[in-house]
């Protein structure tokens, strides 16, 4: 078989077998690249990326579980996950070959913010960002060349930085740069609003938050105070829009929206979103509690 007739050929190649790490999201310094291959469906829970990461899936799929979605992702596409992402994770092995095979491509979240910096054009501004990308040639023969930097003791880092670079800014290019949510926001409100909105059903608190914000609790307050918001307003507003957008726009029961919005009871969640909307939510769907 050619590179010809097999596009990922050339990144199969790398992925022969499993090396992933015994620590596996841990804080690295450096660029590294790593494979997952499995001959039997895996589940891999509560995962948390601390750097910005590109999945790249090149035999059987993989499923991203999260905000109470479950995405699918095929062979031939990478998926770009900003630093922060977390959720469970589900590698399925192709049915006629046996095999799960990804390459998994963490790096510094100093360099995604130079490109957006860089190129501002390219934030995503929808509420829902796009995560992935098809395996094309030109993006696998940059990812190709930056994993020949990543592996190579001689390269200066400085240039495996370049390389890696390049990728970011072909996914810049698509819409697909992995920033945080909060990167580029205008207010602290706004950067509150952007954290709950990519992850409205996660426990958000005021310590969890300012952390994210690298400030502590009583100053996140008071710049929201001087903004004139309220954290317990923006929460709820920002879940409940979440959970509306759910409601609407993808035909979500009830529950699905519910648990999205980081309520596990249904009827508290009807109470809070008919606070919060001035409707009741169940005229949004066409399911109904049981």
């Amino acid at each position: 078989m050619t590179d010809a007739r097999d596009p990922l050929l050339a990144l199969k190649r790398l992925a022969r077998k499993d090396n992933r790490p015994p620590v596996l999201l841990r804080v690295s310094t450096r660029p590294s690249m790593f494979a997952f291959v499995a001959h039997e469906r895996e589940r891999i829970a509560d995962v948390h990326l601390p750097r910005p990461s590109l999945i790249m899936v090149l035999e059987g799929s993989k499923e991203l579980v999260t905000m109470g979605r479950q995405m699918h992702f095929p062979a031939g596409r990478a998926i770009a996950l900003p630093a922060g992402w977390q959720g469970d994770v589900v590698n399925v092995p192709d049915e006629r070959s046996g095999f799960y095979r990804a390459l998994f491509l963490d790096f510094s979240e100093t360099l995604v913010l130079a490109a957006h910096r860089a190129h501002p054009e390219w934030r995503v501004q929808t509420h829902v960002p796009n995560l992935e990308v098809p395996l094309d040639p030109l993006l696998v023969a940059t990812i190709r060349y930056a994993a020949d930097g990543i592996t190579s003791e001689a390269l200066p880092p400085i240039l495996v930085e370049h390389r890696i670079m390049e990728v970011l800014l072909i996914l810049g290019m698509r819409g697909l740069l992995p920033l945080r949510p909060q990167s580029g926001a205008q207010s602290t409100a706004d950067a509150v609003r952007a954290l709950v909105r990519w992850q409205p059903d996660r426990s958000w608190t005021a310590d969890l938050l300012s952390a994210e914000f690298g400030m502590s609790n009583a100053t996140l307050r008071r710049k929201l105070s001087r903004e004139g918001a309220s954290l317990r307003t923006l929460l709820a507003e920002e879940r409940m829009a979440a959970a509306s957008t759910m409601l609407m726009d993808e035909r979500a029961s009830i529950r699905e929206a519910a648990l999205a919005a980081g309520y596990l009871s249904p009827r508290r969640f009807i109470e809070r979103f008919r606070e919060i909307q001035g409707a009741d939510p169940r005229s949004l769907s066409d399911t109904q509690l049981p």
